[in-house]
């Protein structure tokens, strides 16, 4: 039986991507394509948009008409609307796989809360790389101690909202988790800004149409060790977010992330 999806953000750069895949899958149902409403694309049917080709697809801006048809619903929006949907989610006790960034530290106490209500998968990257990244870099952290500096660098497009990316924070916590001493700083300005031993500095360069590049550099004991992704296509995220809508689907509540599908991955 297939899995029926909701894509939210149905045609920003993620959506059309997701979209596409979930039309090219077999495993795959999409139910409906979510847009805000004032979408020029409302009434449109998503398949013509992505595909060239009518698929009885509609694009509306009211999720709660559909979501009983759907067994989960994937969020690539802003903060607010992804709130607002995975409470109607919850209502219905769908799954949701969230891929929104820029979250607040209280939209994200919501969303936990939220969780307990419904299953939720949430990840500020869906790539498998970037995830295995997450993974190695405590290890990392830890083996090479504190004689190291450590700094952050990445770079996406120009039209991307929010900074620093909710990938390169989520590096800074791995990080941090385990050399507690560390206090985030964003860039540098001034006369006086001699790096001090603590920092972990984060920075975020917006440039043209880069998908997205993230660079972890380790420096002490005259040698640099440098951990880095890039992205080539965005259908690297795509592919991990349907890999996650796959794994969320009929799970308990509670709030996963895509470390507990490359766990699944594996033991699979």
């Amino acid at each position: 039986m297939s899995t029926r999806l909701i894509i939210s953000g149905c045609l920003g750069r993620m959506g059309k991507g997701i979209s596409r895949l979930v039309l090219l899958d077999s495993e795959l149902e999409l139910v409906v394509g979510i847009e805000q409403s004032n979408s020029q694309g409302l009434g449109d049917d998503l398949g013509s948009i992505i595909l060239g080709e009518k698929k009885g697809i509609l694009i509306s801006e009211d999720i709660k008409e559909y979501i009983e048809d759907a067994d989960v619903v994937v969020e690539f929006s802003s903060p607010d609307a992804t709130l607002k949907h995975l409470r109607i989610v919850s209502e219905f006790g769908k799954g949701m796989v969230i891929g929104t960034t820029g979250f607040n530290e209280e939209q994200l106490k919501e969303l936990e809360g939220i969780s307990k209500k419904t299953p939720i998968l949430i990840s500020p990257n869906m790539s498998i790389g970037v995830n295995v990244l997450f993974k190695i870099i405590p290890q990392l952290t830890e083996l090479l101690g504190e004689d190291y500096d450590i700094e952050i660098v990445e770079t996406h497009h120009s039209n991307k909202k929010d900074a620093p990316s909710g990938t390169a924070k989520r590096i800074a916590e791995l990080i941090k988790n385990v050399r507690r001493d560390l206090v985030f700083t964003y860039g540098r300005e001034g006369s006086n800004v001699q790096r001090k031993k603590e920092e972990l500095a984060i920075h975020a360069l917006r440039l043209g149409e880069v998908i997205g590049e993230h660079k972890v550099i380790f420096a002490g004991n005259n040698e640099v060790v440098e951990l880095g992704h890039f992205a080539i296509s965005r259908d690297i995220f795509s592919k991990g977010a349907i890999l996650g809508a796959k794994y969320i689907e009929g799970k308990k509540t509670g709030l996963y992330t895509m470390q507990d599908v490359l766990s699944a991955k594996l033991s699979g």
